[in-house]
C-alpha cells in the first residue's frame, strides 16, 4: 500500500508539476512584450504613433509601449549610440538626415530604417516683412534651427542653396526648440526659423507675427522626412517585437487617411491647436509608411552635395559601398513592412 501510495503521489506531482509549467507558458505568451519607443515632442509628422497610443493599436499587437520624448533627431542618435546596457530606446522615430549624419560619422550609431513616416512638413517662417521675400535675402539674418545637421537644418541648406547662398552667410545661426523658436520671433531676437509642423502654423498669427516663406515641399516635392529606425542590436535580439511595431505604424497611418476629421480633431487635443491651424499644417504634411528608394537616395545624393561632413567614403559604412544606391540598399531594413499582415 505504501508503494502504491507513493506513485499516486508521485505521478500526482507529475500531473501538477506539468500544469503549473503550461499555466506559466500561457502567462508568459498573453503578457505583453515590454518595448521603449522614441518621438519628438510636439511634431506633428509622428502623429501616427500619438494615433497608435489613442486608439490602443499597440496594446491590440500585445505591447506594452514606454513613450520616451526627445527634443530632436539628433537627440535620438545620441540615445541609439549609447551601450545596450544604458540604452533609453529600442525604436525611435526621427528625421531621416540625422539617421543619416550620424551614421556616416558615428561607428555606434548602427541602426537601420524600417519605414517612413510622413514626407514634406517643415517650413522656413520669418518675420512678416517685405525685405524677406526669397531665399536671397536671408543673407546677414538669424535663423533659427532645432539642431544642427537635423532635418530642418538639412532643409535649410536647400533653401539657402536657391538663394546662392549657404549656412556661412547668414548673420547667426541659433540652435533651440521649435516652441522657443516662436518666442523668440515674436521679441524680435530672430529674423526667422524652421520647424517641423505644428510650430510654423503657430508662428503665423498676428500675435507673433511670422509668415512662411517657404514650405520644404517648395524646394522639394515629396521629400523623404520622418522614419522609424531601430538599432541593429534590437533587430537582431527581437525581431518578432520590431514586425509588431511596424504593424502598428502602418495600421494607425491607414487610420489617420481613412479618418482624416477624426485624426485632426486628435491632433487639435495633443498639439493644442485651432481646427483652421491642424488644417493648415496636416495639409502640408504627407502621412505614409512605405520608404521611397529612389527618393532616399536622392535624399543621400543631396545631403553629401550640401554637408561636407557627409560622404560615402566615410570610414564607419562598409568599404564596398560607392554609391547612394548600395547605401540606401544597406541602411534601408524593408522586411518588415515586406511582412505586413
Amino acid at each position: 500500500m505504501r508503494g502504491k501510495r507513493t506513485i499516486t503521489i508521485f505521478i500526482g506531482g507529475i500531473i501538477l508539476l506539468a500544469g503549473l509549467t503550461t499555466a506559466i507558458i500561457i502567462y508568459e505568451k498573453s503578457r505583453p512584450e515590454s518595448v521603449r519607443i522614441g518621438y519628438l515632442e510636439g511634431d506633428l509628422h509622428q502623429l501616427a504613433f500619438y494615433i497608435a497610443q489613442e486608439k490602443g493599436f499597440y496594446t491590440d499587437e500585445g505591447l506594452n509601449v514606454t513613450a520616451v520624448p526627445f527634443s530632436n533627431g539628433g537627440a535620438v542618435m545620441a540615445a541609439f549610440e549609447t551601450p545596450p546596457a544604458t540604452r533609453s530606446i529600442d525604436i525611435s522615430y526621427l528625421g531621416f538626415a540625422p539617421a543619416l549624419y550620424h551614421r556616416f560619422n558615428n561607428p555606434a550609431a548602427n541602426i537601420k530604417v524600417l519605414a517612413s513616416v510622413n514626407v514634406n512638413g517643415s517650413a522656413l517662417i520669418v518675420r512678416d516683412d517685405d525685405s524677406i521675400q526669397t531665399a536671397a535675402d536671408l543673407a546677414g539674418l538669424k535663423i533659427a534651427v532645432p539642431a544642427r545637421h537635423n532635418m530642418q537644418d538639412f532643409i535649410l541648406a536647400m533653401i539657402l542653396d536657391q538663394g546662392g547662398l549657404t549656412h556661412d552667410d547668414l548673420g547667426e545661426i541659433i540652435v533651440m526648440g521649435p516652441s522657443d523658436m516662436i518666442i523668440a520671433l515674436q521679441n524680435g531676437n530672430i529674423d526667422g526659423y524652421i520647424a517641423w509642423e505644428p510650430h510654423n502654423v503657430k508662428g503665423t498669427t498676428v500675435t507673433i507675427g511670422g509668415k512662411y516663406l517657404y514650405t520644404s515641399s517648395d524646394v522639394w516635392s515629396n521629400h523623404p522626412c520622418c522614419v522609424i529606425a531601430s538599432h541593429e542590436d534590437f533587430i537582431d535580439a527581437d525581431p518578432e517585437t520590431v514586425q509588431k511595431v511596424i504593424n502598428v505604424h502602418y495600421r494607425a497611418t491607414e487610420w489617420i487617411l481613412d479618418h482624416w476629421e477624426e485624426a485632426k480633431s486628435i491632433a487639435m487635443e495633443k498639439m493644442n491647436l485651432s481646427a483652421e491651424q491642424a488644417t493648415e499644417a496636416m495639409a502640408n504634411i504627407g502621412y505614409v509608411y512605405s520608404n521611397d528608394l529612389t527618393q532616399m537616395t536622392a535624399f543621400v545624393d543631396k545631403l553629401v552635395e550640401l554637408n561636407p561632413d557627409v560622404s560615402l567614403d566615410s570610414e564607419y559604412i562598409p568599404s564596398e559601398i560607392t554609391t547612394s544606391t548600395q547605401f540606401i540598399d544597406y541602411f534601408v531594413d524593408g522586411s518588415y513592412l515586406a511582412a505586413l499582415d
